[in-house]
């Protein structure tokens, strides 16, 4: 099930986010804990992204796997709502399943003067220097050690 941010359910605890900050261009951070079916889940995420107007990242590095998602708060709810209640993945078995093992590592307003991705994409990383780029390229560098360097390790 998604983690609620900063209650500590999910790998890390990265910092809440007030009633204050609901307002403006809206950022969350996902962590997927794997993908059997790598090329439906992918075609499914981007399908959901378009659909709903939103852009950002797909990250995979080696076995981790992270979402960055940007637009409108209640688009962003609502593709939150399609990962959890949604059939994107396969079993063991090979049969149709929900993802149950996705948490928000963090979620809140863009920071001001934040430029955002012109479109959804999907990249592959090599190095955690790449990762640490990417993540200074979407103005989170502050965000990569709290939330995404503990799952790296």
């Amino acid at each position: 099930l998604l983690a609620a941010p900063g209650s500590g359910a999910g790998p890390s605890t990265c910092p809440a986010v007030s009633a204050t900050e609901a307002e403006g261009p809206w950022m969350t951070l996902l962590h997927l804990d794997h993908m059997r079916a790598k090329a439906r889940y992918v075609r499914t995420v981007r399908q959901w992204a378009a659909a709903l107007g939103l852009t950002g990242r797909l990250m995979f590095m080696g076995r981790v796997i992270l979402l960055l998602l940007q637009g409108h708060r209640d688009r962003v709810k609502e593709y939150l709502v399609l990962q959890k209640t949604s059939r994107v993945d396969v079993d063991s078995s090979g049969k149709r399943c929900r993802e149950r093992m996705a948490s928000v590592l963090w979620e809140a307003r863009a920071p001001p003067g934040h430029s955002r991705f012109l479109a959804f994409e999907v990249k592959e990383f090599s190095s955690l220097d790449e990762l640490r780029k990417e993540f200074e390229t979407a103005g989170l560098e502050a965000l990569f050690p709290e939330c995404a360097l503990g799952l790296v390790k």
